[in-house]
């Protein structure tokens, strides 16, 4: 059964994030997101990079999400926008963090010593391979595509965040409708089953591509699901919260929220269903002004 490691490549210098990405895997996909594979027996490795930051800083906070570790990029200059992914990597908590850099030791630590999560953090010059690691069990999958194949049916691609087998029924979001796993697919090849951290695809039994056309997540059915969300917020001090719409990033996808805030209590609602896998929720907000940080803060539940 295929298992596999998630990784995401930040850096303000969009080059810089592709020859990281030529050394650690070959380019397989090249939609919104770019993701390179590396297969070693049954691990597979995804990185995952955007082209799209800093106009959409969306964008890298979702392929963020997905992953269990994270390459930073420091250049020998500066800029906001390395401040800003600083900022973004320390709001998911991300388990294993990594930073490639030129700059002294104390440059890096002057940028990152005020970033709680930054307490443990591996630094090298340059990298040209990363440890095996497995993703954990969230009990969901994230889905990005929903299409039709003719002789097979309804067609989803995403990448698992738990293991699933053929047969098994899982919960369609935000329709709330139970769907049937007809078949898997790794690498074009079909599976009997799927572990943690694995790009796949899914064809769906006795569901029509419109009636999920919006789909997001299939989850099993012991993931909480909540439309309201509360708990302890701490914000940056160099973003702001808006006392209204913000984005949250929930494993792949950013959802629109109203954020209701009163001491160190935040109360975030959602007209979507919201999968509550994660004890820490980050909180963007994208109407700032250029060069002032789009990460507002996170949620602790």
């Amino acid at each position: 059964m295929y298992y596999g490691g998630i990784i995401s490549i930040l850096s303000s210098d969009k080059n810089k994030t592709i020859e990281i990405a030529d050394k650690l895997g070959k380019l397989h996909e090249t939609t919104k997101t770019k993701i390179y594979y590396k297969k070693k027996g049954e691990y597979i490795r995804s990185i995952l990079l955007s082209s799209e930051y800093p106009e959409k800083i969306l964008d890298v906070a979702e392929i963020l999400s997905l992953s269990s570790t994270v390459i930073l990029y420091l250049p020998e200059t500066l800029s906001w926008m390395d401040g800003e992914l600083a900022l973004l990597v320390d709001a998911f908590n991300i388990r294993n963090k990594i930073v490639i850099s030129n700059l002294s030791e104390n440059k890096i630590k002057d940028l990152l010593n005020p970033l709680k999560s930054f307490d443990k953090f591996e630094l090298r010059n340059e990298i040209n391979d990363v440890d095996e690691i497995k993703e954990e069990d969230n009990g969901l999958v994230y889905i990005d595509r929903v299409f039709t194949v003719k002789g097979v049916g309804t067609v989803v691609t995403g990448f698992s965040l738990t293991n699933v087998e053929v047969h098994e029924k899982l919960i369609a979001l935000p329709y709330n409708r139970e769907v049937e796993i007809k078949s898997i697919q790794v690498l074009d090849e079909d599976q009997k089953a799927v572990s943690s951290g694995v790009r796949i695809g899914f064809a769906l039994k006795n569901v029509k591509e419109e009636e999920i056309n919006d789909l997001t997540y299939l989850v099993k059915p012991n993931v909480k699901i909540q439309k309201e969300i509360e708990g302890t917020i701490t914000k940056y001090k160099w973003g702001s919260v808006n006392e209204g719409q913000n984005h949250v990033i929930i494993r792949g996808h950013s959802i629109p929220v109203n954020v209701k805030i009163e001491n160190e209590k935040a109360k975030i609602t959602s007209l979507l269903p919201i999968p509550v896998v994660d004890n820490r929720i980050p909180i963007l907000n994208v109407n700032v002004k250029q060069g002032k940080p789009r990460v507002a803060g996170y949620i602790n539940l």
